[in-house]
């Protein structure tokens, strides 16, 4: 029997307590408690290898509904070729099923994206089978148990990548980076309103971006948020903000927020909107630059920089989501006593309230995703402990 540790932040005090139960769960280390007005607690589970073969498993994201929890990664399926796979669990992430091959073709499938709403789920991933890089989508309308063909979202000549997708109700949103022969270089975004049965024409957001760019997108009711960043142009470098208040069938102008050039996230909860900001390998930073807005996204209060008392510098592939008018919970790879860990930033008031180290192993842990469902908080990444490229789970719960 092993024991499981509780982050308990309240008061202004921090302290870990330890309780004993019946299922083997291994004992996360707490990095630091920082103090707050607000009490939250966090309990994470011994991680899962959900994976678990010879081959390289990359780049896994997660997401939630309910009691449903997917999964989704690219594997490498002949040493030289990717394809997309994906493991649902009906019971809050506790056991899993078999696995769902949703590419299964002859070109590299890459970088997954994954949202659900209701009883239907939705995939998509770049793909090269066509010779240029196409953004493909499938959906599943019966609780991920079976998968329609894939579809070609951008069908163009183009190359399309750093895809991203959000979905909420039936509106489903998806935004990708795409760049022409000429090397000009747009953010696209397409919208459906109808369950992701027949999407809309493709948008061009901006052209204020390169191939250093993440768009990131958002939705709650009829509002949709997207950010992203531009690096490597001295006079463009930057943070880009803009919404859409009518399910993504126009955009607002373009804001730039700030300087910052690092990888983004998103996320709303009503009219609350969590924008955070993180470092790229070309791109220090001292800690994870917070933004928020209480009105839609119309304006947003001074950014702040959140360093975890020094254990949260230079984040990368940071991710957020929130369930909270005031709470968000940040996942981000973070270079942790000498290793690369995944780290959990529970935020409140736009102050960090403790750093929970949620990986805690021997070898390099990266690329996080997170995702909420009631009082449960999943997290997936990828990890090298167990010899090769993994994918591995934790379930955590707020208490």
């Amino acid at each position: 029997m092993k024991s499981l540790v509780v982050l308990i932040i309240a008061a202004g005090t921090a302290f870990a307590l330890f309780l004993l139960v019946s299922q083997p769960r291994t004992e996360h280390e707490i990095v630091d408690g920082l103090g707050n007005n607000n009490s939250l607690q966090v309990v994470f589970e011994n991680a899962t290898n959900l994976t678990n073969n010879e081959q390289d498993s990359v780049y896994g994201q997660v997401a939630a509904w309910n009691s449903s929890v997917y999964v989704i990664w690219q594997d490498s399926v002949s040493g030289t070729n990717y394809d997309i796979f994906i493991k649902k669990s009906s019971d809050n992430g506790t056991l899993f099923g078999s696995l769902l091959n949703l590419s299964n073709n002859p070109g590299f499938s890459e970088h997954p994206q994954l949202s659900a709403h209701g009883s239907n789920v939705y995939a998509a991933w770049a793909d090269n089978t066509q010779g240029n890089r196409e953004l493909l989508f499938a959906r599943s309308v019966n609780n991920g148990v079976s998968f329609e063909n894939a579809r070609n979202l951008s069908n163009d000549i183009s190359d399309s990548h750093n895809q991203e997708m959000a979905a909420f109700g039936d509106n489903v949103y998806v935004a990708w980076v795409a760049q022409d022969e000429q090397e000009n270089t747009n953010i696209l975004f397409r919208a459906s309103t109808d369950g992701g049965a027949t999407f809309n024409r493709t948008i061009s957001i901006s052209s204020q971006a390169n191939l250093g760019s993440f768009p990131k997108v958002a939705a709650y009711g009829d509002d949709v948020y997207m950010a992203w960043n531009v690096i490597g142009d001295r006079m463009n470098d930057g943070l880009y903000f803009t919404k859409s208040s009518d399910k993504g069938s126009t955009f607002g102008n373009v804001t730039k927020l700030d300087d910052s050039s690092g990888e983004s996230q998103v996320t709303a909860y009503y009219d609350t909107v969590y924008l955070v900001s993180g470092g790229l390998d070309s791109e220090k930073v001292n800690g994870l630059f917070f933004l928020k807005s209480n009105n839609g996204g119309e304006t947003f209060a001074n950014p702040v920089m959140i360093d975890g008392a020094g254990k949260f510098v230079n984040p990368t592939n940071v991710e957020v989501t929130s369930d909270n008018h005031d709470v968000a919970y940040v996942a981000s790879q973070v270079f942790s006593q000498g290793n690369e860990e995944i780290l959990l930033l529970p935020i409140s008031g736009g102050n960090a309230t403790g750093v929970l180290n949620v990986s805690n192993n021997e070898k390099f842990s990266v690329c996080p995703s997170i995702a909420m469902a009631g009082d449960n908080i999943y997290v997936v990444w990828e990890d090298l402990t167990p010899g090769n490229h993994e994918i591995l789970y934790a379930k955590g719960s707020k208490m």
